[in-house]
């Protein structure tokens, strides 16, 4: 069992005798996915740059297809302190310290001083808030690696004149991700690109929707791109972390756990007195506020050799405090962590790696502690509900929106957006990306570390979810000619990637192309992933295996002559009355609704056209209507069980047959129609019917469990 799983174990035994016998249920066959991890370092781990076995092993797209797009979104790199916060904090408590003596040694005391004026100066002669050089590469990287892996679309880029987009939320870390970003994809190009790419656009609408104020100032209005999202996520949020709010019931719970305390008390105990420590809170000179003097109403706090007229981020915000010995504790991890992004800028003036010398896994708690902010605030949340990331909702449809305008020929043929975690944590929720699957139970009131987000029953881990740097790719590939399953030009393809990783949209039950493919037809993206507005056109989200152009059959790729206009005589009438079936457009597939035990029959197919009918064991008929030179064919599905749209087009298949089709005797031009015909019904079982819909029912209940 791992350090942190005794963590649990011991918390579990305090929350209650009720969850005793859930604790026993621990044993050392549990691990977790942090016990990968030997640092903790949660939203501070610097970006996992991916192995060269990754980067050289992407699967190709199916045959037929090529290259035709690709966007991304970022966090920006790896920065500093976000702010005077954490560093000014801690030099106030320490000042205290030093008055009252509370420091263990002279030796501590001065080492600890050293590392708070280090890390403030390094602070303030890069920038609060800015990237640092480990950032700045992250990004160049990435960028780098973008363009290796499509190259031949960049290719096609420089050679067409087409245009290269760039966007960011404004602020200026994540804007110089972008500029980094961009000078890793020129460079790599030989700088081929270099007129090809865009300045960069403030899109705070779609990359800053946790706000409705912009970095920039200015505040998101009715009517604004992402002003609905982020009004919703805002009153949501301040909701959620009143007195009364469910996340401040739950953030109260772990805190409260003794495990937490304990902790921090041994973090503490390395630098801090027993006596010191223990004042912590309990009185006004023991309770920092970010201001000058630590009182709650003292002047502004801005950190030493700052300029605020060129960095504003350099003065501290005055409501962040040190009320608990918690408090103190997670800002010297925050120091910590931060560290290890400011490799560089670190001339060994600061080092807070030696307070977890020997207490690696409590950096774990630590990390959870951290963690469960992310998780509840803009991660999976509560179990049903979907507050924390629906705001991303506005980027997804960004996403699919560019594609569409490139399919309809844009001549923009990539889009690098660049935001922060609060950008990209949702998004990954929202698509349900690896990690970001598994929700925290919906109580209002938690009695038990089971009622909470934690380590033992969750996934879910910052330092993977949303690392510095997290991005999600997709590349668009697209296949000239016409589909023959649709009649229309093949529908485009697309890969994701996340962290630069192939990544396959199980948690969203999304389909593949074909079996362990990454690669989506963008129909099903738009409708397993719930795009705005989408609309199902009931297309089969798997490819034809057989439908591959080859050297002996060149014509594979060229339109078909036949299309679904040839059968815009085509009607579907019940057998037994010649009643038509409600709502059915020869141009859908379907499934339409029918009446359950009546069996349909198609008039006005055309002549020379075969058609086949399947009848399935759930009680649906369907019909499948050939081209007589085979190029071009088209479904029809009608069920007793249609409530929505996009069923499976694959076959139960009982019995086929085609007398249900009416055929016509126009030996024409391959559109000409007709209207006789002859149908013999095939009654579907009332009985199998209702077996069929109890097994739906059985298995949507399963599902939920």
């Amino acid at each position: 069992m791992t350090t942190f799983s005794k963590q649990i174990h011991r918390a579990l035994v305090a929350a209650g005798a009720g969850v005793l016998a859930t604790a026993m249920a621990l044993t050392p066959g549990i691990t977790f996915a942090a016990d990968a991890q030997t640092n903790y370092y949660s939203s501070k781990q610097p970006y996992p740059v991916p192995s060269q076995e990754t980067t050289s092993s992407y699967s190709a797209a199916p045959a037929g297809y090529e290259p035709i797009y690709t966007e991304s979104v970022d966090r920006h790199g790896s920065r500093g302190l976000s702010s005077y916060k954490y560093d000014a904090l801690l030099k106030l408590m320490a000042t205290t310290a030093v008055k009252e003596n509370g420091f263990k040694s002279e030796q501590i005391k001065n080492e600890f001083l050293a590392s708070l004026d280090g890390i403030t100066a390094a602070n303030v002669k890069n920038g609060y808030g800015q990237l640092t050089n480990l950032g700045r590469d992250e990004l160049r990287g990435i960028g780098q690696r973008a363009y290796d892996r499509n190259k031949t679309l960049f290719d096609q880029v420089n050679a067409n004149g087409e245009q290269i987009a760039f966007e960011s939320s404004g602020e200026s870390r994540a804007t110089e991700s972008g500029d980094r970003f961009k000078d890793g994809l020129v460079n790599e190009s030989g700088s081929a690109l270099a007129d090809n790419v865009q300045a960069n656009e403030k899109r705070p609408g779609i990359l800053y929707f946790h706000k409705l104020e912009n970095p920039d100032g200015t505040v998101k209005q009715p009517g604004d791109e992402g002003y609905a999202e982020a009004k919703a996520y805002e009153d949501w949020l301040d909701a959620q972390e009143s007195d009364n709010g469910q996340i401040t019931a739950h953030m109260d719970f772990i805190e409260s756990l003794p495990e937490s305390k304990t902790v921090a008390n041994d973090l503490l105990k390395t630098i801090f007195t027993d006596d010191f420590i223990s004042k912590i809170g309990t009185d006004d000179a023991h309770i920092w506020y970010n201001t000058k003097d630590g009182t709650k109403k003292g002047e502004q706090n801005c950190a030493p050799g700052a300029d605020p007229a060129k960095d504003a981020d350099a003065c501290g915000e005055a409501s962040k405090k040190i009320k608990t010995q918690i408090d103190a504790a997670e800002y010297v991890y925050e120091l910590y962590i931060t560290q290890a992004d400011m490799t560089e800028e670190n001339s060994g003036t600061f080092d807070f790696t030696k307070y977890f010398a020997g207490h690696e896994q409590d950096a774990e708690w630590f990390a959870y502690l951290l963690d469960k902010d992310d998780f509840y605030e803009k991660g999976p949340g509560f179990e049903g509900h979907d507050d924390s990331y629906k705001n991303a909702q506005v980027l997804l449809d960004d996403f699919f929106k560019v594609i569409d305008q490139r399919v309809d020929g844009g001549s923009t043929a990539a889009t690098f957006r660049f935001g922060h975690a609060e950008t990209v944590v949702p998004f990954a929720a929202l698509l349900k990306l690896p990690g970001s699957t598994q929700q925290a139970p919906d109580v209002a009131q938690p009695k038990s570390i089971h009622d909470v987000f934690n380590y033992t029953d969750n996934i879910y881990r910052s330092d993977t979810v949303g690392p510095m740097a997290v991005n999600v790719q997709w590349d668009v590939v697209a296949r000239k000619g016409t589909d023959p399953k649709t009649g229309k030009a093949y529908t485009p393809l697309v890969r994701v990637l996340y962290n630069e990783k192939e990544t396959a949209l199980d948690g969203a039950q999304c389909v593949p192309v074909a079996k362990n493919s990454t690669w989506y037809k963008l129909s099903e993206l738009k409708r397993c992933l719930k795009a705005t507005g989408y609309v199902s056109t009931g297309e089969d989200p798997q490819i034809d295996p057989n439908d591959v152009p080859t050297p002996n059959n060149p014509d594979a790729n060229k339109p078909s002559q036949y299309g679904v206009d040839n059968l815009s005589a085509v009607t579907a009438n019940y057998a037994d009355n010649g009643a038509q079936v409600k709502g059915f457009d020869y141009r859908q597939h379907g499934p339409f609704a029918i009446e359950s035990g009546r069996s349909v029959k198609l008039q006005g197919v055309p002549d020379k056209w075969t058609a086949t009918k399947t009848d399935e064991s759930n009680g649906a008929q369907k019909f499948t209507v050939t081209s007589p030179d085979g190029s071009f064919s088209w479904t029809y599905e009608f069920s007793p069980n249609a409530v929505g749209a996009g069923k499976d087009n694959g076959t139960n298949a009982a019995q086929k047959t085609t007398a249900d089709v009416t055929t016509t005797k126009n030996a024409g031009t391959p559109s000409a129609l007709s209207k006789t015909g002859v149908n013999v019904a095939v009654v579907a079982g009332a009985l199998v019917v209702m077996m069929a819909v109890g097994l739906c029912l059985i298995v949507r209940a399963m599902r939920r469990d």
